[in-house]
C-alpha cells in the first residue's frame, strides 16, 4: 500500500514538473487553436465549396411547377371583356428553363470563387499573425517581469544575510541602533517591492493565458523565448502586400463579369401540362410548348461605361495604397533595425555599469561587516545595484519587443 502511495506521489510530481514549463510555441499553438476568428475563417473557406456547387447547379435545367387559376365573371352584362379574359384561365404547368452560359463566363465565375478563397486564406493568415504577435508581446512582458522578480529575490537573499550580520554587530556596539533601523527600512522596502513585482508577474501571466484561451491560474516560470531577427524582405514579399495583389485580381474579375453581363444571352425554355379556359373542349387542353429566348443588349444609358469607370478609380486607389505601403514598410523596417541596434549598445553599457555596481557592492559588504562603512552609504550602493539590474533587464525586454515587431513586420 505504501509503495502504491509512493508511486502515486512520484507520478504527480513528474506530471507537475512536466507541465510547469510552457514554451512560447506552446502558447502560440494554444492561441491559434482556441481562436474563434481562426475557426470562423476556416469555416468560410469550406463554405466556398458550396458556392461552387451552386454555380454547377445553375448550369443545369431549372424545373418548376406553376399553376395559375383566374375566373372573370360577367354579371348582367358587367365584367371584363371576354375577348380578353376568355372568362377565365386555368393552368397547371411543369416549366423548364435552361440558360446557356459561355465557357469564358463560367471560368470567370470560378475564378471569382478562387480569388475569394485566396482572400479568406490571407485573412486567416493575417489574423493568425496579429494574434501571434500579441501573444508573443505578452509572453515577453511576463518573461521580463519574472526576470526582474528573480533579480529582486536574489537581492533579498543578500539583504537577509546582511540583516543577520548587522543585527549582531549592532548589538556589539559597532553601529548605532538608528543606523541599523535605516538598513532595516531599506530591506523592508525591497521586500515590499518584490511582493508587488510578483503580483504584477502573476497578473501578466493571467493576461497571457486569457489571450491564448487557457483556463489555468497556475503560476509557471516561462523559459527564454530566444527570439532572433528574421530575414530582411523588400516591400512586396511580406504577407500584407498580397492583399493588394488579390484586390487587383478581384477588380479585374469584376470588370470581366460586367462585360459578360452586356453580351448576348441565349436560353431555352419549355413547359408541359394543362392550360384551358373551359370554353372549348377543356378535356383536350393538355399539351406542351418549347421556346427560345435570345437577347442582345443595345443601349442601357452608358451604364456599362460608368461601371467600368468606377472600377478604374478603385484600381487607382489600390495602386496608391500599395505605393504608400511600400514606403511605410521600408521606413518602419529601417526604424526597427536602428532601434534594435541602439538598444543593443545600451545593453552593453548597462552590463558594464552592472559589473561596476556588483564590484562596489561586494567591497561594501566586506567593509560593512567590519564596521568600516556607514550603513546609509551601503543602502545607497544596494539601491544603485538594484537600479543597474533593473535597467539591464528592461533593456533586454525592450530589445525582445522590438525583435517581435520586426519579425511580424516581415511575416
Amino acid at each position: 500500500m505504501r509503495k502504491k502511495i509512493f508511486l502515486l506521489k512520484v507520478f504527480c510530481i513528474c506530471t507537475f514538473f512536466g507541465f510547469s514549463q510552457h514554451s512560447i510555441n506552446d502558447y502560440l499553438q494554444a492561441a491559434v487553436k482556441n481562436s474563434p476568428v481562426y475557426i470562423d475563417n476556416q469555416n468560410q473557406i469550406q463554405s466556398l465549396a458550396f458556392d461552387s456547387m451552386l454555380i454547377r447547379g445553375g448550369l443545369k435545367p431549372q424545373v418548376s411547377f406553376n399553376s395559375t387559376n383566374m375566373y372573370a365573371p360577367v354579371i348582367n352584362g358587367y365584367g371584363y371583356d371576354e375577348v380578353i379574359t376568355n372568362g377565365g384561365n386555368y393552368n397547371a404547368l411543369l416549366g423548364i428553363n435552361y440558360t446557356i452560359v459561355g465557357k469564358n463566363n463560367l471560368n470567370n465565375q470560378y475564378a471569382s470563387l478562387f480569388i475569394q478563397k485566396q482572400i479568406l486564406e490571407l485573412k486567416t493568415k493575417l489574423s493568425e499573425r496579429d494574434l501571434k504577435q500579441t501573444v508573443t508581446a505578452q509572453y515577453i512582458t511576463v518573461y521580463g517581469q519574472q526576470q526582474l522578480l528573480s533579480n529582486s529575490e536574489k537581492i533579498l537573499e543578500v539583504l537577509k544575510n546582511e540583516d543577520l550580520i548587522l543585527k549582531n554587530i549592532t548589538e556589539k556596539g559597532l553601529y548605532r541602533q538608528t543606523d541599523y533601523l535605516s538598513f532595516l527600512v531599506g530591506y523592508k522596502q525591497q521586500k515590499l517591492s518584490s511582493s508587488q513585482q510578483k503580483l504584477q508577474a502573476q497578473n501578466d501571466l493571467y493576461v497571457l493565458n486569457y489571450l491564448c484561451g487557457i483556463t489555468d491560474t497556475t503560476y509557471v516560470i516561462l523559459p527564454d523565448p530566444a527570439l532572433s531577427t528574421s530575414p530582411v524582405f523588400n516591400g512586396e514579399q511580406p504577407i500584407q502586400f498580397r492583399q493588394f495583389i488579390l484586390d487587383s485580381l478581384k477588380l479585374q474579375n469584376s470588370i470581366e463579369q460586367i462585360k459578360f453581363n452586356y453580351k448576348p444571352k441565349l436560353s431555352l425554355l419549355g413547359d408541359a401540362g394543362y392550360n384551358t379556359t373551359f370554353t372549348y373542349h377543356a378535356e383536350k387542353n393538355f399539351g406542351a410548348s418549347v421556346g427560345l429566348n435570345f437577347s442582345i443588349p443595345i443601349y442601357y444609358g452608358n451604364q456599362r461605361k460608368f461601371q467600368l469607370e468606377k472600377f478604374r478609380l478603385s484600381e487607382n486607389t489600390r495602386m496608391s495604397y500599395a505605393d504608400y505601403f511600400r514606403k511605410q514598410y521600408s521606413m518602419k523596417q529601417m526604424q526597427l533595425q536602428k532601434q534594435i541596434s541602439e538598444t543593443e549598445m545600451l545593453i552593453i553599457e548597462a552590463q558594464e555599469q552592472l559589473k561596476i555596481s556588483e564590484t562596489l557592492l561586494a567591497a561594501n559588504n566586506k567593509l560593512l561587516e567590519t564596521g568600516d562603512m556607514r550603513i546609509t552609504d551601503y543602502v545607497i550602493s544596494v539601491t544603485n545595484y538594484i537600479t543597474s539590474r533593473s535597467t539591464e533587464q528592461q533593456l533586454i525586454t525592450s530589445k525582445m519587443q522590438l525583435i517581435n515587431q520586426y519579425n511580424f513586420l516581415s511575416y
